[in-house]
């Protein structure tokens, strides 16, 4: 199967940004992704609806690139994703963190959350990663 179209869309889902990727992930598709998600970090985005449900890998380093983008982004955005079964399947397998919730529709998302609810909107951070004391810089 030979595609390299890929299509990004951003709107919002209950008051949250949402990026949908539809089309074919290959391996040099992996910095327009990675800039996309880092314009929402770096604005101080703290919850993200990634719609990756009509986006297929095109292999191992479509997949792998993918994986790469949300490793990026770190604790201090909550990423949830809506997947196929087998991008879901895909993800699981990387171990992205705490950070990184899949979902098999945004109805699901949709269904027990609303733009009130911390996990959604509030600065998340793995529960592992609180600090009960800073050293103090020089």
């Amino acid at each position: 199967m030979e595609c390299t179209k890929l299509s990004i869309a951003i709107d919002e889902l209950i008051g949250v940004p949402k990026v949908t990727l539809s089309g074919c992930m290959d391996s040099w598709h992996d910095q327009a992704i990675s800039g996309v998600l880092a314009g929402f970090r770096d604005r101080g985005t703290t919850s993200l609806v990634l719609d990756l449900a009509q986006l297929s890998f095109l292999g191992v380093n479509g997949a792998t690139s993918m994986v790469s983008a949300l490793k990026t982004l770190g604790p201090e955005i909550c990423v949830h994703v809506v997947t196929s079964a087998m991008a879901g399947r895909v993800l699981q397998m990387a171990d992205l963190g705490s950070s990184i919730r899949l979902y098999a529709s945004t109805d699901e998302i949709a269904d027990y959350m609303s733009p009130s609810t911390e996990d959604l909107t509030s600065r998340w951070m793995p529960p592992s990663s609180e600090d009960s004391e800073l050293p103090m810089a020089a």
